[in-house]
């Protein structure tokens, strides 16, 4: 039995985002913005893992530079031996 409406034939077709799109579909969803960089100066390497995120931060030697997600900048400028970098 039908609802009493006129079947149009139109459909909608949705298309997946590209990866690209979808990146910036889940940094937009979860507040983040630009990534803070931060460079290690200490003399061998380290190894961080963010209590806010649970993100593990590996800079495998002196000078190396990661980027940060966003959420965890103000906890990464108090680590010993790592600096702001932007």
């Amino acid at each position: 039995m039908c609802c009493g409406r006129a079947n149009s034939g139109a459909r909608t077709v949705a298309q997946a985002p590209s990866p690209e799109r979808r990146a910036s579909l889940r940094a937009a969803a979860s507040g983040v913005s630009i990534a803070p960089q931060f460079e290690y100066v200490g003399k061998t390497a380290l190894t961080v893992v963010s209590p806010i995120t649970g993100r593990h931060y590996r800079f495998e030697r002196p000078g190396m530079r990661l980027a940060a997600d966003v959420r965890d900048r103000s906890w990464l400028a108090f680590v010993p031996n790592l600096k702001r970098a932007d």
